[in-house]
């Protein structure tokens, strides 16, 4: 057993990795490479697509420049993918794409979304696949396809997501899996099994779509032609792997419920695990998504809210004076400061995320002549805490648990000031993860399950150790807090409702 390897692999928004990993969770090798959408070539100018032949050729490249660290390919007992949700491809016959990977970055999908929402109603749409209707809903995209090249749909023999499509250049084999389908808004979170509802709404032929197993499962094997692009030992096991926030979770170690995930990066993601999936109106008015977790039989609650990107528009407005490999340091040290009564709603990104049902906007307040960009800076990081506390109240009331501590994972968990406001804004632990790759480690014991290696997945939490280092929060810095959220936070999205939606019938 101590010469088994399990390789891991991650499709990001911004990176690809491939990680090695000995079965009590050593990394073993580690490769990456840079990843982004890119312009449809013949399209409109907001167009954006993923390069589907680059990203499989980063995937064997990074495989190959781990591969003399590990010696015998032979070694590897299963590989699984991870990575984002909602981004899919119709595929013919003869296992070609027909079209390109619309990227969640690409907007032409909102008409299709407002007609969605038309023709089933949103508490519906929410009802049965747990889902608020965004735009870059898979079930948009096909919908997209029905209007404008339904040539495309005759054709289509299967659907794949990102997940799907690179297990498929790995084995050729045509499958899905319950997480990453809980993205794409057409899976009935219930029975876990496709929407006949939604998929006749939007006029899709049901039988263009794999059917789902539970993630863990073994699919095929790795081809001859794979072996010959990635260097592995053809017959090596694939497995199914998963969303990348449900992957996360396994790779943070949690399954106790009463710990919450919160990953940071662009994206600010707050998960609680769940034994059941039972919507409610309050849910959706909250902006809280549900989703099948890793774990079969259970479910995920998840607050989907903008963070990073937050933080990068601050950097982007008032910090182009300073090096690239000063900025960050420069920043966070300039937010040591008071914020000066100003404060900012991080609703950067319309439509989505916990002030949605208000129709919000991003917003900056307390601007004075005497404001410095550091305050801003503070108010930003401020912003985005009160927004996770008030998330964290949101699917307490949601779950029924009171969470005891946050695991936090992703970019966030290296700022130290990020990771002392989140403990005293929530007044939970704060805990923070020290294994370099939660992602690639999650989907790796998913591989590990899948070829045998371990019984189950709690198996492979249970043979594995997630050292974290614990934020406390300050009980002072908590009282002032909580007293800020009360009197203005909590009141600037509902006081301003009728404001934003003035500005964007404006816009």
């Amino acid at each position: 057993m101590t010469t088994d390897l399990l390789l891991g692999v991650d499709v990001g928004a911004t990176g690809i990795k491939t990680g090695f990993f000995s079965p009590d969770g050593k990394l073993v090798a580690l490769a990456g490479r840079r990843n982004g959408p890119v312009s449809q070539p013949g399209g409109e100018a907001n167009w954006l697509i993923w390069d589907a032949d680059d990203i499989w050729g980063k995937i064997c490249q990074c495989i190959r420049e781990c591969l003399p660290k590990i010696g015998d390919p032979a070694r590897v007992r299963a590989v699984a993918c991870t990575g984002f949700g909602a981004d899919g491809v119709p595929m013919s016959t003869d296992g070609e794409r027909l079209y390109p990977f619309i990227s969640w970055h690409d907007s032409r999908t909102l008409p299709q979304c407002q007609e969605l929402s038309k023709r089933v109603g949103d508490s519906t749409i929410f009802g049965v696949t747990g889902y608020h209707n965004y735009s870059i809903n898979t079930l948009n995209r096909l919908l997209w396809y029905r209007q404008n090249r339904p040539d495309i749909l005759e054709k289509t023999h299967r659907w794949l997501q990102m997940q799907d499509y690179i297990a498929f250049r790995f084995s050729g084999e045509y499958t899905t899996e319950c997480t990453i389908a809980s993205t794409t808004m057409m899976l009935n979170l219930s029975s876990r099994s496709w929407s006949t509802t939604l998929l006749n709404a939007a006029g899709i032929d049901p039988d263009i779509l794999p059917s789902t197993v539970e993630a863990g499962t073994q699919i095929g094997a790795i081809t001859a032609q794979a072996a010959k692009e990635t260097g592995l030992r053809a017959g090596t096991p694939v497995v199914t792997g998963g969303h990348d926030c449900e992957i996360a979770v396994l790779g943070a170690g949690v399954s106790d419920p009463s710990t919450f995930i919160d990953i940071t990066g662009t994206w600010e993601i707050l998960i609680a695990s769940l034994d059941y999936f039972r919507p409610e109106q309050t849910h959706f008015e909250h902006g809280l998504d549900f989703e099948c977790h890793a774990l079969p039989g259970k479910w995920i609650c998840q607050s989907l809210m903008i963070a990073g990107g937050v933080i990068e528009w601050v950097r982007g407005q008032f910090y182009r004076d300073v090096a690239e490999e000063q900025v960050y340091a420069a920043m966070f040290g300039d937010a040591e400061q008071p914020s000066g009564g100003v404060y900012v709603l991080p609703s950067f990104m319309r439509g989505m995320g916990p002030a949605a049902s208000q129709n919000a906007l991003g917003t900056v307040l307390g601007l004075t002549t005497a404001t410095t960009r550091g305050q801003v800076v503070r108010a930003a990081l401020e912003g985005l805490c009160f927004q996770l506390r008030q998330q964290v109240e949101a699917i307490q009331h949601a779950v029924g648990m009171t969470a005891q501590r946050l695991r936090v994972v992703g970019g966030g968990q290296k700022n130290p000031l990020w990771l002392q406001m989140k403990a005293d804004m929530t007044g939970l632990p704060v805990e923070v993860t020290t294994h370099p790759e939660i992602t690639l480690l999650g989907v790796a014991l998913l591989a590990g399950v899948g070829a045998g290696v371990y019984a189950d997945v709690e198996q492979a939490l249970g043979q594995i150790a997630f050292p974290v280092e614990t934020v406390e929060p300050n009980a002072d810095a908590r009282d002032g807090y909580a007293e800020r959220y009360a009197r203005v936070y909590s009141h600037i999205a509902q006081d301003l409702c009728g404001v934003y939606e003035a500005v964007a019938r404006n816009l």
